[in-house]
């Protein structure tokens, strides 16, 4: 088991990745938007260990801390092994339970799987993940983020099913 040191210095270094620019996407960063939320410590990051706490629990102190996103890195415990949950049906669910909370309800999940088969642009973005990883947001800054890409040039590489499977118009 990895110290909780070398499991966020993986992640920085993957975030750092994401917030380099790629010509992929038209010379800006992979992800846009994480630079800033950093420069201006708005992202809460945390790692995740289901034995010790629920999803909503980690919810909990990402809330408390009010920041305005979240990035939760996922840890194997004896009943999960992320490497073989499949993204999608856990991204429903936990939108699900994002939407049932009052609390809750106006946030969002983007759920990053390593092992899942997917590029953008041509660029496997999440295999080079280290770890499942959830990233948390309010669906209006989810939504402002997307609107505010689509009237630039990111996607210009992006190949046709690339695109839908972003939701680009």
């Amino acid at each position: 088991m990895e110290s909780n040191e070398v499991i966020l210095e993986k992640a920085y270094q993957y975030i750092h990745w994401l917030t380099t620019p790629n010509p992929a996407f038209s010379n800006m960063a992979v992800c846009p938007f994480i630079e800033p939320e950093i420069k201006k410590d708005q992202l809460y990051i945390d790692i995740w260990y289901p034995p010790k706490h629920s999803f909503m629990d980690m919810m909990s102190l990402y809330y408390d801390s009010q920041k305005r996103s979240a990035l939760f890195i996922c840890q194997d415990s004896p009943d999960i092994l992320w490497s073989q949950v499949e993204r999608k049906p856990i991204q429903a669910t936990l939108n699900n339970k994002l939407k049932e909370h009052p609390l809750f309800q106006d946030y969002k999940c983007i759920v990053l799987s390593p092992w899942e088969d997917f590029t953008a642009g041509g660029v496997s973005t999440r295999e080079k993940s280290p770890y499942f990883m959830i990233n948390i947001g309010s669906r209006i800054h989810f939504h402002k983020s997307h609107s505010q890409l689509q009237k630039s040039s990111f996607f210009a590489n992006f190949t046709p099913t690339e695109k839908n499977n972003l939701k680009v118009s």
